[in-house]
């Protein structure tokens, strides 16, 4: 998109029309005259939404299939100028890879061959089940990098040149998701959160050294910042296949939550150091 605003009078001399300050100006100055007056701002855009392979053999995806990744980017350009900055750069461009293994599995009864009887006393043995393979295996990758560079006009102060200022960062955050139904009772889930940062060189990254370092910090995985899991395990007693308890129910939950924060590169300097900052909950619970 584009945005053009030009204003009516000159706004270094607001006395003056624009108009006849352009006339009056010398051939080869109209231009930066008029740019120097404009208000512009220029936005693109480039999207790409859950791009990956469709499966169309009819077949169930294989843990290794190309079909469970899905691919995702986006990048926003935004290029501005006006009386009191002479250029405006922001760039946002993200880039994330996602898996999704979802195996549709049966569970393994293996007395329910062996024991041919229907009496309600041996249900419990000969329901007993077992899962082999988790409901859902996810990943996620998610690279963003913002980069932001104001250069202020110096409006009245001569012809020093004001330095460029930055407004940048770069993440790395990783997610991961296990579930695994490990019998018809009893479910286990399993989450984390990795954030990391890259660091940067200051400044723009235009030199072959500068490069070097942005690529080494990537090829590492950044530098962790935090880091948080959460386990939950319930057992739902199967209370419906013993004949004297069969009018109860019995519910039981155990979550574990741990989080590990790092401290600030600030309070690493010399022999102080306050470290990295732990905490670990554990929550259970019984429902009957």
């Amino acid at each position: 998109s584009y945005r053009s605003s030009t204003p009516e009078y000159d706004p270094y001399d607001l006395d003056l029309d624009l108009k006849e300050k352009l006339k009056e100006a010398a051939a080869d100055k109209k231009d930066s005259i008029r740019n120097d007056a404009q208000d512009i701002t220029t936005i693109k855009t480039v999207n790409l939404t859950n791009v990956r392979k469709l499966k169309t053999d009819g077949k169930r995806p294989k843990i290794w299939s190309v079909t469970n990744f899905d691919f995702n980017y986006s990048y926003i350009q935004t290029l501005s100028h006006n009386p009191l900055i002479e250029k405006d750069e922001l760039r946002r461009t993200r880039g994330a890879l996602g898996y999704t293994y979802a195996p549709q599995t049966k569970p393994l009864t293996p007395f329910k061959k062996w024991i041919k009887s229907k009496s309600p006393w041996l249900a419990l043995i000969k329901d007993f089940n077992l899962n082999y393979a988790p409901s859902q295996i996810a990943f996620k990758a998610d690279l963003f990098r913002q980069f932001g560079a104001t250069q202020l006009r110096n409006v009245g102060g001569g012809p020093y040149k004001i330095p460029e200022t930055y407004n940048k960062y770069f993440t790395f955050d990783r997610y991961y998701i296990l579930q695994w139904p490990l019998t018809q009772s009893i479910n286990i889930d399993f989450s984390a959160t990795n954030f990391a940062r890259i660091d940067e060189p200051a400044g723009r990254i235009d030199t072959k050294e500068k490069k070097d370092i942005l690529q080494k910090n990537v090829y590492k995985g950044g530098r962790n910042t935090n880091y948080r899991q959460e386990v939950t395990v319930t057992y739902n007693v199967p209370t419906q296949k013993i004949p004297l308890l069969s009018w109860t129910s019995l519910r039981a939950s155990y979550n574990t939550k741990y989080n590990w924060l790092a401290s600030s590169l600030l309070e690493r300097t010399g022999d102080f150091n306050l470290g990295n900052t732990l905490s670990n909950t554990q929550t259970r619970t019984i429902n009957g």
